[in-house]
């Protein structure tokens, strides 16, 4: 029987590579939601499953600092064997940088510009009318969070890093700020780990 005239399972597509060689087969549902993310990046997007990875960004293979990782919280988990010229590398601003501040008029705001948030929030909102798990105590705004060190330990620290570098995508950054907060929002330890290791690196 020609192989090639068989018809295909309906719930089975084949998908390309990208660079790395032969890649599993995903399910017609696993790449419209990876098609979908796609479209959503930076666009404020519908929140898609975690496990989600985003192998290529403009044709070509996006990869965490150093190359060892395919820059998704599941791909983090799996190392990568070669990289090629086309490779590029993903991450974002430290917590640090966001977190420098200055006085301007005798108040005290960040130094750095921060991206245009969402809902009218500013700098200025409490952190918990945002990030509603409500964790941390004192009913800090964003800005103290990031640039206050009471703050540096506590895990939204690092979640509104990884937030703001969504909204502003310095450096490239893998999902939206929608979905930092989806993750946010449902306790996502791997998403956190992912963001801590591999995306502070400005």
């Amino acid at each position: 029987m020609d192989l090639d005239k068989m018809p295909q399972s309906p719930d089975r597509v084949p998908m390309p590579t990208v660079g790395l060689g032969s890649i599993e087969p995903l399910s017609a549902g696993a790449l419209a939601r990876r098609r979908a993310l796609f479209k959503g990046i930076g666009k404020g997007g519908a929140v898609l499953a975690a496990s989600v990875p985003i192998q290529t960004l403009a044709g070509q293979q996006l990869l965490t600092a150093g190359g060892l990782h395919v820059c998704s919280v599941s791909g983090m988990h799996s190392g990568v064997h070669s990289a090629n010229t086309s490779t590029v590398y993903c991450g974002g601003k430290s917590p640090g940088w966001w977190g420098q501040s200055q006085i301007v008029s005798g108040k005290l705001c960040p130094k750095r510009t921060w991206p245009t948030l969402p809902n009218s929030w500013t700098y200025d909102t409490k952190c918990a009318t945002v990030f509603t798990r409500r964790t941390l105590t004192g009913n800090p705004t964003l800005f103290q969070v990031m640039s206050s060190p009471t703050y540096a330990s506590y895990d939204e620290f690092h979640w509104i890093c990884a937030w703001l570098n969504a909204l502003s995508n310095t450096g490239i950054f893998p999902y939206n700020g929608q979905q930092v907060l989806e993750f946010y929002n449902t306790n996502n330890a791997d998403a956190l780990t992912f963001f801590k290791t591999y995306l502070e690196q400005l």
